[in-house]
């Protein structure tokens, strides 16, 4: 029989001993009961039994929201528990059918730490077992990070719930392990259910009409054995609180970002409509993304380290597959047969181990069986964990003191592939512009990179080993060594600046391979090669960032995701970008102007001209006159009289470095062209002066994708699919 139920109101301490001392019998019935209670529990259950009013949160799945009881939401356990706590409870019942873990990262705030409970109780042993194994860890340990990180946190109670048998028990073990670690109390449900049976006073099958859900009388029993627990807590000696302990499974889904309904915005799509079913128990949704078209394909802006798509699925749905950046394909199983008669909600990762920040997410209705079929394919909202702060980013590389440099194999070893404009410095090569690389094959259980700053803030590189890029933010004074362990095997690297001329320059000073390891022959030359000169835009400031434009954090500005590095990629070209932010031919928010510096290793005026490149490039592409426009009109100016001119002037500079190259003079990506005439006009002057003059080798294009902040990521791969669709069918036929 449950315990009598706690009363409003005070009681004498006749009444008090009496119930500690049934709370002392209780305990000892409990499988998982501590040795100690956590001192927040008694806090509540000292304010229950003064009669003062204690706020109850309970977040869940289905069992929680009191399926299979009639009504749930009154016969279900979270309804019953409060009951027998007495009126001067407070219910917020958070539970939402079909979701696990993973889901509740993303409502804890708003369904349960906004109305500040006392107590919280947290069910997900059953839904978690259908999750993601590489991810039920982290989901769940960060719902119990959150809560007990809160202004004010609350009481945590892990309910550890099994399926009719106690079985399986994956999903519920790493939630109880996680309870001891965090020293909350914990529940096993299924071990308390178990040594009844085992005792002959209840049976598991009472509990069950069907494997997955208690009946009524198993909602009783999860509401009982709640009771007994909390009771216990009466009686033990207190457990006062605790700075949280280190992570067992990391911190990224402390860290979440949820996109639907009007968030949720692809920048490119066809065969996909605002639709598809909305979750009924989830406060607050909008609908999705849903086609019925075999082509449907629709592409989105997201962040984080880890994404995934949370999607509807039964009987009567379409499965989708999805992908991240150029990841591998995964498959969304939105046709369940089993499901016959209701629908489910599954949370399905689509990238994990990203590298913190924004990603481009892919998704499109799966060839199959059911093609032609007109069934819908959905999606209804994206859920990103690890949007990590900048301090929290982790490294894939190990910062070792510079030792020996006989030990280095020499920036100018033959082996080695310079492309981009690369000055010699003292002992190494100096790197400046953003997209500057270094591709090298080797053989070898690791890499170590010898790096120094040069000036500037921090350095940020990407480090593209086989495929896999590395995130190598380039800190503190002097050389140092950076090692990256990796699989035995031949290698091939791709070590490129992100960060733009102007914010930071390094300089390396060689490499290092695993003792027996050797240096190979370099990848082959590309066939192609472009070169860039332009602004922000084309040096990729601000392309990661969420929110609004900054620039404290460069680990956001990535000129490697700009949209002409994007174009060189898809064209399998060699990369040359020559950008500086906020620079013009006319105007500038800085102290130069692009004239100044065009040809030089850095943008300042101490840096040295460079010689024309050995190699030429077969296209030069300029990008300018946002500046010449933004700068002069944020102090209520025009754009410079003689813009048409001088811009002229600087393309005639680039042909005379350039005698054989194509040239494309290009304006957009930002709405300077649209808001200044005088730019879209010096751009179509300059070809139609240049091709009277006899050179025919010039073109003009304006962008039709733009923003009216930085163009982020999304914008550049428009604007990338926009100039290699050009570049293909006008400029290098």
């Amino acid at each position: 029989m449950p315990p009598p139920p706690l009363t409003g109101g005070r009681h004498d301490a006749k009444k008090m001993n009496r119930l500690k001392g049934m709370a002392l019998g209780l305990s000892l019935m409990l499988p998982l009961a501590a040795d100690a209670a956590d001192a927040r529990l008694q806090s509540v259950m000292q304010k229950l039994q003064a009669g003062e009013p204690v706020t109850v949160a309970a977040i869940g799945g289905s069992i929680t929201t009191g399926y299979a009881a009639q009504p749930p939401r009154e016969q279900g356990w979270a309804a019953l528990l409060a009951r027998s706590l007495g009126p001067s409870i407070r219910l917020f019942n958070a539970g939402v059918s079909g979701t696990d873990s993973a889901a509740a990262a993303h409502r804890l705030q708003s369904q349960v730490l906004d109305a500040n409970p006392d107590l919280v109780i947290v069910e997900f042993g059953v839904n978690d077992q259908w999750l993601d194994p590489a991810v039920r860890g982290s989901s769940y340990e960060a719902l119990l990070r959150r809560l007990l990180g809160a202004q004010k946190p609350p009481a945590v109670v892990v309910l550890g719930l099994t399926q009719q048998g106690n079985q399986p028990r994956d999903a519920t073990d790493v939630q109880l392990k996680l309870a001891e670690h965090y020293g909350v109390t914990a529940l096993d449900f299924g071990r308390w259910m178990q040594a009844r049976e085992d005792a002959g006073i209840d049976r598991w099958s009472a509990l069950y009409d069907e494997p997955v859900h208690p009946n009524a009388v198993g909602h009783q029993r999860i509401a009982q054995a709640l009771s007994e627990t909390l009771l216990a807590a009466i009686a033990q000696p207190a457990r006062q609180p605790a700075p949280p302990p280190e992570p067992v499974y990391g911190r990224a889904h402390e860290f979440t970002r949820l996109l639907g309904g009007d968030d949720l915005h692809p920048y490119r799509q066809q065969g996909f409509t605002r639709g598809g079913e909305v979750h009924p128990e989830w406060v607050g949704q909008q609908p999705g993304w849903i086609s019925r078209a075999d082509y449907g394909e629709a592409h989105f802006l997201v962040w984080g380290s880890e994404v995934a798509v949370f999607h509807a699925e039964s009987e009567h749905y379409r499965n989708l597959e999805a992908w991240v950046d150029d990841g591998p394909v995964v498959t969304l199983r939105g046709h369940v047969p089993e499901r016959q008669g209701y629908l489910g909600w599954h949370y399905s990762v689509v990238g994990r181990d990203l590298e913190p920040g924004a990603h481009l997410l892919h998704v499109r209705v799966k060839p199959d069986e059911w093609t032609g079929s007109g069934r819908p394919a959905s999606l209804l909202a994206v859920m990103s964990a690890g949007v990590f702060a900048p301090e929290l980013h982790g490294s894939d590389f190990i910062r070792e003191p510079a030792t020996n440099p006989a030990e280095l194999i020499a920036p100018d070893d033959p082996r080695l592939r310079w492309v981009g404009r690369v000055a010699a410095a003292p002992g190494g090569r100096l790197l400046a512009w953003s997209g500057t690389e270094l591709r090298a094959r080797f053989t070898g259980r690791e890499l170590t990179l010898r790096l120094a700053p040069a000036r500037g803030g921090i350095n940020h590189f990407t480090v593209d080993v086989d495929g896999r890029r590395h995130a190598l933010a380039l800190r503190g004074d002097g050389p140092a060594d950076w090692r990256l362990p990796l699989p035995a095997g031949t290698h091939e690297l791709r070590l490129i600046k992100r960060t733009e001329a102007s914010q930071a320059e390094s300089v390396f000073l060689g490499l290092k391979l695993s003792p027996g390891e050797q240096l190979l022959p370099p990848p082959p030359p590309r066939r192609l090669r472009l070169e860039f000169y332009g602004d922000s835009i084309t040096a990729g400031a601000c392309n990661g960032d969420l929110g609004q434009d900054q620039y404290a954090d460069l680990s956001t500005h990535d000129g490697t995701r700009a949209y002409g590095a994007l174009t060189a990629q898809r064209l399998g070209a060699d990369y040359i970008g020559i950008a500086v932010s906020g620079i013009g031919v006319t105007a500038t928010w800085d102290q130069l102007l692009m004239p100044q510096v065009w040809n030089r290793y850095a943008p300042r005026l101490d840096a040295p001209v460079a010689p024309p490149d050995a190699q030429a490039p077969d296209v030069v592409l300029v990008n300018l006159g946002q500046n010449d426009h933004g700068f002069p009109a944020s102090r209520g100016q025009h754009i410079a009289r003689d813009f048409g001119p001088r811009y002229l002037t600087f393309v005639r500079e680039l042909r005379a470095r350039y005698p054989l190259a194509r040239l494309v003079l290009l304006a957009g990506g930002m709405t300077a062209w649209k808001e200044e005439p005088a730019i879209p006009r010096a751009l179509e002057e300059a070809v139609a002066t240049l091709r009277a003059q006899g050179d025919a080798r010039v073109w003009t294009y304006t962008f039709q994708a733009f923003a009216y902040a930085h163009p982020r990521i999304d914008v550049h791969e428009l604007m990338a699919d926009e100039l290699t669709a050009f570049l293909k069918t006008e400029v290098l036929k």
